[in-house]
Order: structure tokens, then C-alpha cells, then sequence
């Protein structure tokens, strides 16, 4: 192992925790395998992180940062298109990101401390779909019916419950009628 200054040591750890998760899903997490991916001694991870449950809160709060920071479509895109990437991009090199999601949302439930880190993402999430439609309505191409916030949640609710109801493969209601309702929303919120 080679010396690594104690914020270097986290951050490797942190960053080997990102790996497995998005490789093999937050199951798959567990401070022996951490470990073994960062190169490290499970004494190690214990003496960075408070519990696997705080290393698995921060692993998938940056995990969704990332996610979150991925220029999907070039910035000259119409704002209505940004704003559908953002709420439900169908890119497929995204599909682990959307499997740890769902993963996150069953956690969230059985830890406390995971559910604030979910907590936290969907903030961030909702911080990033309200500056799109503020940068729209800038340039014009958005309405001002609701507040930016209110819209924001009502988008990413829609999402998450149609997200869901697809995961359970109701007919009729797959990717491309969750295309279709996203684009029908944004279209009624904000047209």
C-alpha cells in the first residue's frame, strides 16, 4: 500500500466504494469488498467513515453529482429538450445511475441515514431542473404560470411515479409512453 495523506486515503476509498456500487449495486457494498477494491485494509474504511451506511450515503450523493453534471445535449439544444434530458434521459450509458436510483429509493426506507443522502440528491436534482426552467424562461422559451420551484417538483414527482409504474412493466407504459407523458407535462407546465 502506498502513503497517502488521510484526505487522499478517504477519497480513494470513496472513490473505489462509487466503483462498486455503479458495477455491482449498493448490495454489493460491503466494507471487506470496498476494501479489497481500494486496496486498502477493512480497518482502514472503518477509521474514514463512521459506518458502511455513511460511506454508502456519500458514495451515492456523489455518485448522483456526477450524474447530474453530464452535459447530455450541447447547451445550444432547445431548452424544452435540456429540461426532458434532465428528467428522464433515455442514454443508455446512464442505465447504472438509474439502477442505483431505484436501488437508493428501497434503502432509503430501511436506513435513516441513507434516506437523508436520498433526501439530499433529490434536492440537488430539483436545484438543477429549477435553474433549466429559469434559464428558459430567460431565453424566452418558457412561460411564468407557477413558480420554477413548484413546477420543478411536480416534473420530478411525474417522473418518479412513471419511472416506477415502467420498473413494474405495466402495459403500455414504457419507455416511450414515459417519453410521451414527460414531454405532454413540460409542454402543459411550462408552454
Amino acid at each position: 500500500m502506498r502513503y497517502l495523506n488521510r484526505d487522499d486515503r478517504r477519497e480513494e476509498i470513496l472513490k473505489a466504494a462509487m466503483r462498486v456500487a455503479l458495477a455491482e449495486g449498493f448490495s454489493a457494498m460491503t466494507v471487506r469488498r470496498i476494501a479489497t477494491e481500494a486496496g486498502v485494509a477493512t480497518g482502514q474504511v472503518h477509521h474514514h467513515f463512521a459506518s458502511a451506511s455513511a460511506l454508502k450515503a456519500q458514495a451515492f450523493i456523489r455518485l448522483i453529482d456526477e450524474l447530474l453534471n453530464v452535459e447530455l445535449l450541447p447547451a445550444s439544444a432547445p431548452w424544452r429538450d435540456q429540461l426532458h434530458a434532465m428528467l428522464g434521459s433515455d442514454e443508455g450509458g446512464l442505465e447504472p445511475y438509474v439502477h442505483l436510483w431505484r436501488e437508493a429509493l428501497l434503502l432509503a426506507n430501511k436506513d435513516p441515514e441513507f434516506k437523508g443522502a436520498y433526501l439530499t440528491t433529490l434536492d440537488m436534482w430539483h436545484v438543477k431542473v429549477v435553474h433549466l426552467i429559469n434559464l428558459g424562461r430567460a431565453a424566452g422559451a418558457f412561460s411564468d404560470s407557477d413558480s420554477a420551484e413548484n413546477i420543478a417538483w411536480r416534473l420530478i414527482a411525474l417522473v418518479c411515479g412513471m419511472d416506477g409504474i415502467c420498473m413494474l412493466g405495466m402495459p403500455d407504459v414504457d419507455e416511450a409512453a414515459f417519453n410521451r407523458h414527460l414531454a405532454v407535462m413540460i409542454e402543459k407546465e411550462l408552454c
